[in-house]
C-alpha cells in the first residue's frame, strides 16, 4: 500500500520549491515527498508499490506522465522543462519492482498476525513530532503523521496494541528548513551545538538550526504522541559549557503561556522565557552507569523529566552502542 515516488514528483518538488523564493520555501528535502503525498490524496495520479505488478502499469504510466509534463511545463521558468518518458519510466521501475518483490507483503496483516500470535513489535518514527502535517508547525511541515498518532495511520495497527511509547529528545533542540523556532541561538552557543553534535541533515546534509531545550514544545509532543518513558540523546553534547537553559513558558503579545501554540504566527512571535542550570563542565561520554554522570548532569535531567511530566529510562552520552545507558527512572 505504500506510495511510490516517481520522477515527476521530484520535478516538481524542485520547481515549486523554487517558486516559493527564499521568503516562502518551506525548505524540503527536494525528493518529491510532498508531490507524491499530493498524488496519494488527489488519487488519480497516485501509485502504490503493489501497482508495479499490475498489467496495465504501462497505461497508467503514460497517462500519468502526459498529465504531468503539462504540470511541470506550467511550472518551469519560461514553460521550459524536460519531457518525462513514460516507456523509460517504466522499464525502471519494473526493475525496481523485481528487486524489491522478496520484500513486498500485506504488512498490516503480518503485523496483526505477529501481535496476535503474542510477538512482539517496534515501531520506530521518524522526523520530528513538530513536523507532523495536522499537529505540528503547519505549513513548516512533512506530508504525513510524524508524531505518535501516526502509528495506526501508517501500519494500519490499531493503537489498543500500543503498550508502551518511548519519547526520544535530544537534550537541546534543532530545526531543518524554514519555519518558526523559539529557542533558536543563531551565535556561538549554536555554533558548538552543531559542531559538538554534528547536527547536518541526514538527507540534505544541511547544517541543522540549533538551540536550547524547549519544554513547551517537548511537553505538548509528550502528550500528543501518548509518551510514557523518555528517551533523553546527546547529553555529552552540553558538556563543555558553563551554564544551560531550558525555555519553560513563552511570552506572546505580553502574556506568558505554557501551552503550545497551535499557530505558527503565534509561534513566532514567541519570545522564550528560561531557567539556567549551572552546566557539568567535565566529559561525560566515556561513562557507562547513570550512576557515574555528574551531579549537575542529573539534576539537569531530573528537570526536563519534571518539566515534561515522564520519567528519563534512557541517555546517550554518545554515538555509540555502549555509550547509551538505561536507567532506573526512580533515580532520576
Amino acid at each position: 500500500r505504500a506510495h511510490v515516488i516517481f520522477p515527476w514528483h521530484i520535478e516538481e518538488d524542485r520547481l515549486s520549491e523554487r517558486q516559493r523564493g527564499n521568503g516562502e520555501a518551506i525548505g524540503t528535502t527536494m525528493r518529491g515527498i510532498g508531490p507524491c503525498y499530493r498524488d496519494k490524496v488527489g488519487r488519480s495520479c497516485g501509485v502504490r508499490l503493489g501497482d508495479l505488478y499490475r498489467d496495465d502499469l504501462r497505461s497508467r504510466l503514460e497517462h500519468i506522465a502526459a498529465e504531468k509534463n503539462a504540470t511541470i511545463a506550467a511550472l518551469a521558468p519560461g514553460g521550459c522543462s524536460t519531457q518525462l518518458d513514460a516507456e523509460k519510466i517504466f522499464t525502471d521501475y519494473k526493475a525496481y519492482a523485481e528487486r524489491l518483490r522478496p520484500h513486498v507483503a500485506d504488512t498490516t496483516t503480518y503485523l496483526l498476525d505477529a501481535l496476535e500470535a503474542g510477538r512482539r513489535v517496534l515501531f520506530e518514527g521518524a522526523q520530528g513530532a513538530l513536523l507532523d502535517v495536522d499537529h505540528g508547525t503547519f505549513p513548516y511541515v512533512t506530508s504525513s503523521n510524524s508524531s505518535g498518532v501516526g502509528i495506526s495511520a501508517g501500519s494500519g495497527v490499531p493503537g489498543r496494541y500500543l503498550n508502551k511509547v518511548i519519547g526520544v529528545v535530544k537534550a537541546y533542540s534543532t530545526r531543518v528548513g524554514g519555519g518558526p523556532f523559539p529557542t533558536e541561538q543563531d551565535n556561538a552557543i549554536g555554533q558548538h551545538l552543531r559542531d559538538r553534535g554534528n547536527e547536518y541533515g541526514t538527507v540534505t546534509r544541511r547544517p541543522r538550526r540549533c538551540g536550547w531545550f524547549d519544554a513547551v514544545a517537548a511537553r505538548y509532543t509528550c502528550r500528543l504522541s501518548g509518551v510514557d518513558v523518555l528517551a533523553v540523546m546527546l547529553l555529552d553534547v552540553l558538556s563543555d559549557l558553563e551554564e544551560i537553559k531550558i525555555c519553560t513558558a513563552y511570552e506572546i503579545d505580553g502574556r506568558r503561556v505554557s501551552v503550545f501554540p497551535s499557530h505558527v504566527d503565534d509561534l513566532r512571535s514567541a519570545v522564550p522565557v528560561y531557567e539556567t542550570l549551572p552546566g557539568w563542565g567535565r566529559e561525560i561520554s566515556g561513562l557507562h552507569e547513570y550512576a557515574q554522570l555528574p551531579e549537575r548532569a542529573k539534576q539537569y535531567l531530573a528537570r526536563l523529566s519534571e518539566l515534561m511530566g515522564r520519567p528519563v529510562e534512557i541517555i546517550s552520552v554518545g554515538p555509540d552502542r555502549d555509550q547509551t545507558i538505561s536507567v532506573d527512572p526512580s533515580l532520576v
